[in-house]
């Protein structure tokens, strides 16, 4: 059977409203989200001999930048979502808009499609939500297991992030590849200027590391995040995939996730919204739906 198509909680986390981290001791299955940010705080927290309070500050803006990603124990682990993880925004719950794709790439003899990463990174922000506006979070202060790459710099310039992401052609036996990256360009000023050589580069990272493995893969997903870091200032550049369970009122009742669109999910799931009720408390530890 098609893994995408369960409507059962094979998923699911312990909790009605939150989605947590994943351990293979839980359960086999899981999902992947996307996020790829970046922070800029004003400097002024730093002691006698250290940065470390300023770098800190930047570090958590990039978290709850897009999607709330703070308050966590991230735990960083590598690269890959195997077989039995999906990516939401992608396997399941894709919005209807589709992919826009960025062009293709030739290396080793293959012709790959590169597909812009920022889809994923918003269907994911969809999910769980803001800082401001909370849907279904990861519960605040939970182990999280996550592909990070993270850089800060005070110096004056273009701090950046990247992600690529290869999709096999076999995703029953072989991984998806988490690519990512983070640079400081010295002196720039313009953050955008770097975008199309940093997202090619990530790119052929990607078919280089399958001809490794000898896996091909049927298409790429890439993404890039800048800010432009100016004197006063502590700028971080932040890759953040965690791998997770989904909160239980994630769930439809009675469909598949990946029969649904991001937009017909959120119709579905929207009334469940952390942010959209005030009972949600009481239900920490304890699941609504069986």
């Amino acid at each position: 059977m098609d893994i995408r198509q369960e409507i059962s909680f094979e998923r699911a986390s312990r909790h009605s409203t939150y989605c947590e981290g994943y351990f293979a001791t839980q359960s086999p299955r899981h999902m992947l989200g996307i996020s790829l940010t970046t922070g800029l705080a004003p400097n002024g927290l730093a002691g006698p001999g250290s940065t470390a309070l300023d770098e800190i500050n930047a570090f958590d803006l990039a978290e709850v930048a897009r999607a709330n990603l703070g308050q966590l124990n991230v735990i960083t682990v590598s690269s890959f979502c195997g077989p039995h993880g999906l990516i939401w925004g992608y396997d399941v719950c894709a919005p209807a808009s589709g992919q826009q794709s960025l062009g293709w790439i030739h290396r080793a003899g293959r012709e790959v499609e590169i597909f812009d990463l920022d889809v994923l990174a918003d269907s994911f922000a969809r999910l769980v939500g803001t800082v401001e506006e909370k849907r279904f979070p990861l519960m605040p202060g939970s182990h999280l297991p996550a592909a990070v790459k993270m850089k800060t710099s005070r110096q004056q310039g273009v701090l950046y992030t990247t992600l690529g992401i290869g999709i096999p052609e076999d995703r029953g036996r072989n991984a998806c590849l988490l690519m990512e990256d983070c640079g400081f360009i010295p002196g720039a000023d313009d953050p955008e200027s770097h975008r199309n050589a940093v997202i090619e580069s990530v790119a052929q990272s990607v078919l280089e590391i399958g001809s490794n493995h000898n896996v091909r893969y049927a298409r790429i997903f890439a993404g890039y995040a800048a800010v432009t870091v100016s004197p006063g200032y502590t700028g971080c550049a932040l890759v953040l995939a965690p791998y997770f369970l989904l909160a239980r009122d994630a769930y439809p009742e009675d469909r598949p996730l990946a029969g649904l669109t991001l937009e017909q999910w959120e119709d579905i799931a929207g009334p469940r919204f952390l942010g959209r009720r005030d009972w949600a408390m009481p239900q920490l530890l304890g699941a609504v739906r069986n």
